[in-house]
């Protein structure tokens, strides 16, 4: 981990080693990124690096925490700002709400972004595990508390393995850009799509894991409201079969 060394700088000179250091591994994975670029481009020699790091690898680690504390922060200020306090609102309101910030994170710090997206499509397993291991459980348990709340209130399946329900949020919060590969290069594709494509996860999603109750109430309303549909016989069978699925469709939506 960090040396003392390192944590006795003046601050001006720990942002610009921290600074020559995301520069380096947002644009190469770990294995490719270069210990001797980061310190030529922080103006600092060998030996002073090997006073503030062991290796290349603990200021990966270190630069890694660092992002993971800022993006805490700023989800953290993002919830400040809400209307109602996260308790109250709904699990997959809640999630949407994450995953868009997440967006917003991306956007505003594209190097920590990218730092963590080489992370993630690094081919050696091995070390990428040791390295989230390392990083601790943080993210587990909270994934694990907002899920376990969401089952015990009954806004989630309780039919379906927890553990599967958590592979799969897993799946959602670190590796998203697998879904939607795009999302790799946010500032290319834009807030907007992708906040679209987040609500479509969300609503698909919805679909598979909300707790059949509340499913079932939906799909009784909108046989209710199929029923009371005006009579429409004397109406073409095309327009009459494209004004009920539009009608339907609406419902299952809202």
């Amino acid at each position: 981990m960090v040396k003392q060394g390192f944590l006795n700088l003046p601050d001006e000179e720990k942002q610009r080693i921290i600074d020559a250091a995301l520069d380096e591994f947002a644009e190469n994975d770990f294995f490719s990124a270069s210990l001797n670029r980061i310190i030529q481009k922080a103006g600092i020699s060998k030996g002073s690096m090997y006073h503030y790091f062991h290796d290349k690898e603990d200021l990966y680690l270190y630069v890694l925490q660092l992002g993971m504390e800022k993006k805490r922060k700023f989800l953290t200020a993002a919830l400040a700002q809400l209307d109602k306090p996260v308790e109250e609102m709904g699990f997959f309101e809640s999630l949407e709400f994450q995953l868009k910030v997440s967006i917003d994170f991306a956007l505003e710090n594209l190097r920590l972004h990218m730092l963590i997206e080489n992370l993630e499509h690094c081919d050696n397993r091995q070390f990428r595990a040791k390295i989230m291991e390392r990083l601790g459980g943080e993210l587990e348990n909270y994934m694990g508390a907002l899920v376990d709340r969401a089952i015990e209130s009954g806004e989630l399946r309780n039919d379906l393995d927890r553990d599967f329900i958590m592979h799969l949020f897993r799946l959602i919060f670190i590796s998203y850009t697998q879904l939607f590969p795009d999302a790799r290069h946010p500032e290319k594709v834009g807030r907007d799509r992708l906040e679209q494509e987040m609500t479509q996860l969300v609503s698909f999603l919805k679909t598979g894991l909300q707790a059949r109750e509340q499913n079932q109430r939906k799909g009784k309303n909108v046989m209710r409201g199929v029923e009371q549909l005006p009579d429409v016989s004397q109406r073409g069978s095309a327009e009459t079969g494209a004004n009920r699925e539009v009608w339907i469709s609406r419902e299952l939506n809202e």
